[in-house]
């Protein structure tokens, strides 16, 4: 049998002679079967994408979850005084800690002791640091009522700064004190 006698090309003969041997094929000619593999392409194509609109967008929703718990966390630090960012941070921390919510948190005994000791040292820091004066010099010594009753200016070891010495000796010439400085004084 020849590809001319049947009016088919050789590649269709391969395919019946193929056919005809395992008994299991089906006769397709090339076309179709290039056909057939594009449109199963594009249905499987298809199909991912009615998968992939069909599976729930978690990017919205987190942020509006997140806002929403957010803005409850800010109003039971408010309900409970606490308005310091550290003390903040430590409740978020404890909560993180105890695997807890920070409502449970803020209303725990032993958080609120932990929360009392940090604030008492912050406040304790924050009242001592900054404190400036002239060392050796205190509002005792500069005075003018100390010198003026003594009735001698100070001496450069008694207040060490020349403003404060010269402001005590002015004080003094007012009140009508002398100060000795001459000797017919």
């Amino acid at each position: 049998m020849t590809t001319e006698d049947n009016n088919q090309t050789p590649a269709e003969v391969t395919e019946q002679k193929v056919e005809q041997e395992s008994g299991d094929f089906l006769q397709v000619s090339k076309t179709e079967w290039e056909k057939t593999n594009q449109t199963l392409g594009s249905l499987k194509r298809q199909l991912k994408d009615l998968q992939k609109s069909n599976e729930p967008k978690e990017t919205a929703e987190p942020n509006q979850d997140n806002a929403l718990l957010q803005r409850l966390e800010r109003i039971a630090f408010k309900q409970a005084g606490i308005d310091h960012p550290d003390d903040m941070e430590l409740a978020r921390k404890t909560a993180q800690k105890w695997k807890v919510d920070v409502d449970e948190v803020l209303a725990d005994e032993d958080f609120k002791v932990k929360l009392e000791r940090q604030q008492t040292v912050r406040n304790t820091r924050d009242a001592t640091t900054n404190i400036k004066g002239d060392p050796g010099t205190s509002p005792s010594k500069t005075d003018p009522a100390i010198y003026i009753a003594r009735g001698a200016p100070p001496t450069s070891t008694e207040v060490s700064s020349r403003k404060e010495r010269a402001k005590i000796v002015r004080a003094m010439l007012e009140h009508g004190k002398s100060t000795g400085t001459f000797y017919n004084e």
